[in-house]
């Protein structure tokens, strides 16, 4: 019995020593340590590649604090996960890894209300069907119904990882819309507004090269359909109908953190179509550039700005096809004010702080999955300023052409799902404008 005794008290004195010999590591305060090894916890339907790609480093190489970090910002970019834990701990001079992930609730309906111009009378509404993380590869599967303001629907399928070996991605689109008219210039002509109708489907294909470095290779059918030809370029061929083919290229290259909300890195994403080729008298091409920079200024002070080009050239560009200040793309202070060209130029900065840098929430309600109900929290103040511009491609750009706002807002950043905007800006005369929205400023 002693003997037994013993042996039981040597067992536990040696766990007890083996415990001792791990510790765990402060990812605050960790100089640059060899990863042995990374294990990945949590992932009950993901699969281990779709975080693994994500790293800028493997098994082997050396890390320190910033990069630890930056790769689990990197993670929390898939936009698949509620919350995302690093963990060092070194065991016997082997440095462990350890990524513990919480998924997200991946299929749900996705009601919205999207206000232009803050004009109700310009609100789309409708209902978005999303699977996100489909077969646990981070494809989306996603269908839209919007009525209101430019009635459409849309089918997508989005496969980013569509061949392992060779990084190639997959992105196909469906959409039937029947969108009122933005070009300030045709609405004049015309004397008031008017509707297109469209049918465009979509295959994109994208080779990622490294971590950075994306190209890709677009095809797509378009068909629009105008309500009169009496006003030229209201379509490209004149005729009251057409259809074509488009072809493109594009480039991105993304070292951005957190792709929701940067604090450090370059985004830059360059893409060039061809429209027609001459099929059906429509010729004409549309060059897309913009380029963001994201950089810690002091402690949690960051900055931001962008410069974005658009351009529509050819032998006829229709008006359905023109670049457009006002809708998608505006500038604070500005935001009813429409104008329209051949090309613009947007440019912004903004600084930001945050008043609440992170926050992992979750709450326990009956009925509701805790998936539902978990959410990284974050909420920047922010200042602004814009300016940009439109053209037309046979006049000269001058700086007086430029248009300008500046303000405040406030942004509340709910991970993985979207982000609210409350924004409150001035033009050059001191007039004010509240812009309410979601998503990011860029």
């Amino acid at each position: 019995m002693i003997k037994y005794i013993l042996y039981l008290y040597l067992a536990i004195l040696s766990t007890d020593i083996l415990a001792s010999q791990a510790d765990t590591l402060s990812l605050n305060n960790i100089d640059p340590v060899i990863i042995d090894s990374i294990l990945i916890s949590g992932n009950d339907i993901t699969e281990e590649f779709i975080i693994l790609r994500e790293l800028s480093f493997t098994e082997g190489d050396s890390v320190n604090s910033k990069s630890l970090e930056f790769n689990r910002e990197r993670i929390y970019s898939l936009g698949i996960f509620n919350f995302v834990y690093f963990t060092v701990i070194n065991e016997n001079n082997f440095n462990k890894l350890l990524i513990d992930v919480e998924e997200a609730w991946y299929i749900y309906p996705v009601p919205f209300l999207n206000i232009r111009e803050n004009k109700l009378s310009r609100s789309s509404y409708g209902i978005a069907l999303l699977w996100k993380n489909f077969r646990g590869r981070n494809e989306e599967v996603s269908a839209v119904i919007s009525l209101g303001y430019d009635p459409s629907y849309f089918l997508s399928y989005y496969n980013p990882v569509l061949i392992q070996k060779y990084d190639i991605s997959m992105n196909v689109d469906l959409a039937y819309t029947n969108f009122q008219n933005k070009s300030v210039t045709a609405a004049k002509l015309y004397g008031g507004d008017f509707d297109y109708n469209t049918f465009v489907s979509m295959l994109v294909f994208g080779k990622r090269l490294n971590l950075f470095n994306t190209v890709y290779m677009a095809g797509a059918y378009r068909y629009f359909e105008a309500p009169f030809d009496s006003i030229k370029n209201i379509t490209a061929s004149g005729k009251l109908s057409e259809d074509y083919p488009v072809f493109g290229l594009g480039y991105t290259y993304d070292s951005r953190d957190l792709a929701q909300f940067a604090k450090e890195g370059l985004y830059t994403s360059a893409k060039f179509y061809f429209k027609g080729f001459g099929v059906n008298d429509v010729n004409y091409n549309v060059f897309e550039l913009d380029f963001r920079e994201y950089r810690s200024i002091s402690g949690n002070l960051s900055a931001k700005w962008r410069v974005a080009y658009r351009n529509s050239f050819g032998s006829t560009v229709p008006y359905y096809d023109y670049s457009v200040l006002g809708f998608d793309e505006y500038v604070r202070g500005h935001r009813e004010d429409d104008r329209d060209g051949n090309g613009y130029i947007l440019s912004s900065l903004e600084i930001a702080y945050p008043l609440l840098k992170e926050w992992d929430f979750s709450i326990k309600l009956p009925l509701i999955p805790k998936r539902l109900t978990s959410t990284r929290i974050s909420i920047f103040l922010s200042a602004f300023g814009d300016t940009g511009t439109t053209f037309l491609n046979e006049n000269k750009i001058s700086i007086n052409d430029f248009y300008s706002g500046y303000g405040l807002g406030l942004t509340l950043l709910f991970l993985p799902y979207n982000a609210f905007r409350f924004e409150y800006a001035f033009d050059e005369y001191k007039n004010g404008e509240f812009i309410l929205g979601t998503g990011f400023s860029f």
